[in-house]
């Protein structure tokens, strides 16, 4: 299973509350990405926190994630999807998940408006 993993949940709060069902899906063949686009948030948010990114930088290194680019078809699609511009950065995810037949994994509910539901997973904390 092939799984892009959101902003909402890398945060630490997010991680913590579901690092277990992370492990466990690592230990059965899953395999994790991060957009270039969420690993920019992510870094934008501890270096305007003054925080470093150490946890976030273990996080990857452990469960062997890998940071993807995104590139001029995923800017193309996410362009033919019309998002609003709250939705800009979602939907630039969403097709980076697409390109790679991936779900998302996630916190809220915008990737809803990009993705068919069977390939958006709602986690609640």
């Amino acid at each position: 299973m092939k799984i892009f993993l959101d902003t909402s949940l890398l945060s630490d709060a997010g991680l913590s509350q579901f690092a277990e069902e992370i492990a466990e899906r690592v230990a059965a063949g899953s395999a994790f990405y991060v957009s270039a686009v969420t690993h920019f948030q992510l870094l934008w948010g501890y270096s305007t926190a003054g925080m470093t990114p150490g946890a976030y930088e273990a996080f990857l290194e452990a469960t062997k994630a890998e940071v993807v680019p995104l590139t001029k078809v995923d800017a193309a699609q996410a362009a033919l999807m019309k998002p609003g511009r709250e939705d800009l950065l979602d939907a630039l995810i969403a097709a980076t998940a697409r390109r790679y037949d991936a779900s998302v994994w996630t916190l809220d509910t915008d990737y809803l408006k990009f993705l068919p539901k069977a390939r958006v997973r709602l986690l609640r904390p």
